[in-house]
């Protein structure tokens, strides 16, 4: 070994660079980069995919959201999906699906308890608190299921300023959705309702209602329903034109319906009825300028009836047949870059 023997201004100038590399060393260990500039801030999102496919309906809360266990379900969802929706804390699952190929959103609703009056600050802490302590896993929140069936945009507004924007101060980065149908997408078009509807179901599903919400700056994005009738696909896709129209990326927007999903006795039956139904709710909002799909319901209990893309038993389906080729089309035209827009 070479020992290096330094005197006078040498050994001043060997000492001053061996201290400045401990200490940019020191600063790297903690985090700190050597620049003396500001640390960089987490990264609390996990990456979002694009074009993202969402199952919903997926509950570890409920035994009733699931076949047969965790890992045969996640393993059949991925042929269709690449992300699932998830109840807050419960970050094991959370796991589980990364692990099966799933990108995440945490997926609740806290509206009822809201504008009842109730505190929900802990609840809304608390999503905060699982995606600090393990950033990286979550891709996407979604806050609330159908925000303006029964309040009106000064109300949604409210509830979001509770949920959006403190995910946005505490959680920056993760894009915050909520669901909000909108029947002006397509009413009026051929075979569709009247834009004179005057049916109280739908006084705030309008596009007023949801321009108040993405004026608030809390939410990123929706996931959309459009009302749409006769698993019409020309009709749909305009009406995905024109919502990308009104509200241009780089905001999300997401296409979810119920169509899809069935229980056994009253499921489409035959390719062709399958094929037509995958093309209204999915293959059309895509190449009408959706950026992903939200699709209800992987496997629910509603109203005596199991809900499913499935049969019962988890069981291939012609419509099930359907949504893989039509997931595949998609994921492949993006892929390509190819659109009808």
């Amino acid at each position: 070994m070479t020992v290096l023997r330094l005197r006078g201004p040498r050994l001043q100038r060997a000492v001053v660079a061996l201290a400045l590399a401990a200490l940019t060393t020191g600063a790297a260990a903690f985090g700190c980069p050597a620049d003396g500039g500001p640390a960089a801030a987490p990264r609390y999102q996990a990456p979002l995919p694009r074009p993202l496919v969402l199952a919903q309906g997926v509950s570890s809360a409920n035994p009733d959201h699931l076949f047969r266990n965790q890992a045969w379900d996640f393993a059949r969802m991925r042929q269709v999906f690449n992300a699932v929706s998830l109840m807050p804390e419960d970050q094991t699952t959370v796991a589980h699906a990364r692990k099966a190929g799933l990108a995440v959103v945490l997926e609740f609703d806290y509206k009822a308890d809201f504008f009842a009056g109730k505190d929900i600050t802990a609840k809304v802490q608390a999503v905060v608190q699982q995606i600090r302590t393990h950033p990286g896993t979550i891709a996407a929140i979604h806050v609330a299921d159908q925000l303006n069936k029964d309040y009106d945009a000064g109300q949604g507004v409210r509830y979001l300023a509770a949920t959006g924007r403190v995910f946005h101060r505490e959680l920056p980065g993760v894009p915050v959705l909520v669901n909000a149908p909108d029947w002006e997408l397509t009413c009026g078009m051929r075979g569709q309702s009247s834009c004179a509807s005057t049916d109280p179901q739908y006084r705030h599903e309008t596009h007023a209602t949801l321009d108040a919400f993405k004026d608030s700056g809390y939410v990123d994005g929706f996931t959309l329903s459009d009302n749409l009738k006769n698993n019409d696909a020309a009709v749909q896709r305009q009406a995905w034109r024109e919502a990308r129209k009104r509200w241009p990326s780089p905001f999300l927007l997401w296409s979810t319906c119920f169509e899809l999903s069935s229980p056994d006795q009253s499921r489409p039956r035959g390719a062709a009825a399958a094929a037509e139904l995958a093309d209204a709710y999915m293959t059309a909002p895509m190449t009408g300028g959706a950026e992903g799909l939200a699709l209800w319901a992987w496997h629910q209990l509603y109203e005596g009836d199991i809900y499913t893309f499935l049969d019962s038993k988890g069981n291939a389906t012609d419509i099930w047949r359907a949504m893989v080729a039509a997931s595949a089309a998609v994921r492949q035209r993006q892929v390509t870059g190819t659109s009808s827009r």
